[in-house]
Order: C-alpha cells, then structure tokens, then sequence
C-alpha cells in the first residue's frame, strides 16, 4: 500500500485544484511534456503554487512529477519542496557525502506501476523511498524499500534495493526551490534532481520498453 505521504498528497493536490479551479485563484504550475528521443513517454511536473521566487512562503511546499509510459506503465515522485531563500544549499543546508531524504520532512518517495532497472537492478512494481548522497561532483541515488520515514532518521541502508551513481553538474539558472522531475530518455526516463545551481540526471530504464 502507498505511504500516507503519498495517499495524502494525491488527495491534497486533488483537492486544491478543484477548489482553486473554481475560485478562479492561481493554479498549480504544471507543465507536460515529451522527448524527441524518447517517442510515447509523456511527463508532467507539478512545481506547487505560484510565488514569487524572491520572497517564497515560510516552511517548505510539496512538489509531484510523474511519467506514463509506453504500455500504460506509470511512475510519480512525490517529495516536500524547500526553499533555497538566500542559503548555501548543497554543503550548507545539505550536507555532503550524508544521506539526505532528498525534500523536506518525509523522505520523498517514487511509485511504479512497471518494473524498472537501476543501476543494473530490477526493481519491482512498488513504492519506495528516495534519499540521496550529494557528493562535490558524483551523487549516489537509494531505492529503499522502507517507507513513510522521517527525514533521513530511519534509514537503513539494508533496506536498499538499488543504488546509482550520477555526475553532480552547475546550471547557470538557479533553482529556488528543490525540484525532482522525470526527464524522457530512450530506453526509459531519468530521474532529474535540481536545486540552486546543482543538476543531477540519474538513469532509469525500463525492461519492456
């Protein structure tokens, strides 16, 4: 069964865009879209509420990514969403070569309804727990199969079902507020996480496409 992070963030989203839909306030930024490499993989990104990137909200919001592949195999994340607000991000609020949950309060999770290989492991249809190891230039993505914890308190890296490593790179834009997408790739997706100036693409396939 899905963590009551998840259950609750779907009914949450499902909820306030209905209510702001008929409000007429500001919607949720969403924004879908596809790969010229990848035909048939369709994503979306749902970044929360508008607001102004210089003075963003006290706390921290939820953001939501999916991705419906080819066959009807569906993946979502769903992760609480930080605010850079003027602060040293990476080295500074996040540790390096530390497990992070990769968001704020909960551990972010990823859901899939297909099979998916990662880092050379086959990981089963599922929910799971996303942290990460921010290193200076190499990052290390865990799959774990413990869910609804707490920051990183209750990590147990026995509980890992894969792990891959990807190359920490510098935008020139920065992000204000953390952002975990599904960017389409051939043979699968990628999981992209973004924030302040750091850019980190992690390798997702899957077997039947």
């Amino acid at each position: 069964m899905p963590s009551t992070l998840l259950q609750s963030t779907l009914l949450l989203s499902t909820v306030l865009t209905s209510f702001l839909l008929m409000a007429g306030g500001a919607p949720l930024l969403a924004q879908h879209g596809h790969g010229p490499d990848a035909p048939g993989i369709q994503t979306y990104l749902v970044e929360g509420l508008r607001v102004d990137p210089a003075s963003p909200p006290p706390g921290s919001a939820v953001g939501r990514a999916g991705a419906v592949l080819p066959g009807g195999g569906y993946l979502h994340v769903v992760h609480g969403k930080p605010y850079k607000r003027g602060r040293v991000v990476f080295g500074g609020v996040v540790a390096y070569d530390q497990v992070w949950a990769t968001g704020a309060h909960q551990a972010s999770e990823l859901a899939t309804t297909a099979p998916l290989i990662v880092g050379g492991t086959r990981i089963e249809p599922g929910v799971y727990s996303l942290f990460t190891t921010p290193g200076r230039e190499r990052w290390t993505l865990h799959l774990n199969r413990g869910v609804g914890m707490h920051l990183a308190d209750e990590y147990d890296p026995a509980l890992d079902v894969a792990t891959v490593s990807a190359e920490a790179t510098t935008s020139s834009e920065v992000t204000e507020a953390l952002v975990l997408e599904f960017v389409p790739r051939t043979g699968g997706v990628w999981l992209r996480v973004r924030w302040d100036q750091t850019v980190v693409d992690f390798p997702i396939t899957t077997p039947t496409y």
